[in-house]
């Protein structure tokens, strides 16, 4: 635990100098929301300079996937840093761990993936993608065709193209967002939007339908790209509706629309199996991981693709030279140490198994105590009408109905 007089110190210099993300800039600075510095984590809990501890159920930004404080991964960052701290993957640049740590990631992935391009973030790997699409586009002489639907409520990073595919709002007000080129289909919110007495296969019929009518609208030569996430998570962690994915990947089959998976949330575990379009049976042209990727220990991304997208490439190499993009650390070589000895972490403690046997088991019991607390607060609510009504006046009761 830090003593006092240095945690006056470093709240004094955090107040006066960071700029926090996704913050109250004025309210942070002026001390009007708190101030929490973490000082260690281990396992699933983080302790902060106060010396307060806490069950971090989030996983950082559901990204610790391994959980804290594991040495094999400390260690191989070190190592790698010791040995080779850094150079670039420009013009056939490479290391010893980017290329092992590709070869890993192609293995895991579906059998029709088939090369790897690394960033460092989710958003810089969803801007990366939509280069991409467009590239492709223009390599098939079909300059038109670079609209992208994605959906409300998902979320697919917050800078300019990635905050634009970001369908929550508050990531659009006061940055001129979204971007003409990207359009918002249904979110796929059972719960919330079904119609009353809809099915969950009739629900996501309905989804389908109307991201059709969008296409047809927008004339299908003009929409390249649909982005989604496996499962909605900033959004809200909404499992998508029975059949969703089916009747989605049927329209966009239809209409040659690419499928981008965001799996920078559901990749690597977080669903019991490696990836979310796994467990979901999508086969999209793109996926997008980040975060479980290296469960944060250090910053990476990468745009697994699949292998009609790279036979496209290859063509653009003959009609447009060298494809040039790229980011001076994609595939930094301590952070892709850090993705390799993740990944070994994963495989060596069965924690994709872990989750598919601890997470049924966690169903079960907080379903069981969710109707518990749903009987419970049914029992309170209706003793504390009756007690009102039994108190109120005839008059007092009309108004209270028509409230």
């Amino acid at each position: 635990m830090t003593d006092e007089r240095n945690m006056e110190e470093l709240e004094a210099l955090d107040l006066a100098n960071f700029l926090h993300a996704s913050s109250d800039i004025k309210g942070h600075a002026t001390g009007v929301t708190p101030t929490r510095v973490i000082e260690t984590t281990k396992g699933v809990y983080i302790t902060d300079q106060k010396g307060r501890t806490s069950l971090d159920a989030f996983a950082g930004l559901y990204c610790v996937n391994i959980g804290y404080g594991r040495t094999e991964v400390a260690d191989a960052i070190s190592e790698q840093a010791h040995k080779l701290a850094f150079y670039h993957s420009y013009v056939g640049h490479g290391t010893e761990v980017s290329i092992r740590l590709v070869a890993k990631i192609i293995e895991l992935a579906q059998d029709h993936m088939s090369r790897v391009y690394f960033g460092l973030s989710g958003s810089d790997a969803n801007e990366t993608n939509i280069k991409l699409v467009w590239y492709i586009n223009n390599v098939l002489g079909r300059p038109e065709k670079k609209k992208i639907i994605s959906r409300d409520r998902g979320y697919h990073g917050s800078g300019l193209m990635t905050g634009s595919l970001t369908g929550l709002p508050l990531f659009h007000k006061a940055f001129d967002l979204p971007f003409d080129q990207v359009l918002h289909t249904q979110c796929p919110h059972y719960w919330k939007y079904a119609e009353d007495g809809q099915t969950e296969l009739e629900f996501s019929k309905s989804c389908a339908d109307k991201l059709e009518q969008m296409i047809l609208a927008e004339d299908p030569d003009t929409v390249a790209a649909f982005i989604g996430e496996p499962l909605l998570g900033t959004g809200g962690l909404i499992p998508p509706p029975e059949g969703y994915w089916a009747e989605i990947q049927k329209v966009l089959t239809k209409y040659d629309v690419m499928l981008i998976a965001d799996e920078v949330v559901t990749g690597f575990g977080r669903l019991g199996c490696w990836f979310g379009s796994d467990y979901y049976g999508m086969k999209p042209d793109i996926i997008t991981v980040a975060k479980g990727l290296t469960s944060a220990y250090a910053p990476l991304s990468a745009s697994i693709l699949s292998e009609r997208v790279v036979e496209i490439l290859d063509k653009g190499s003959d009609t447009f030279g060298p494809l040039v993009h790229g980011w001076t650390y994609s595939a930094h070589p301590v952070c892709a140490a850090a993705g390799l000895a993740n990944l070994n972490v994963l495989e060596g403690d069965n924690m994709i198994e872990n989750v598919r046997t601890v997470g049924a088991n966690f169903k079960i019991n907080f379903g069981q105590r969710f109707q518990i607390i749903q009987w419970s607060v049914k029992f309170v609510v209706t003793v504390c009408w009756q007690r009102l009504n039994s108190l109120l006046t005839g008059k007092q009761k009309h108004s209270l109905i028509r409230v």
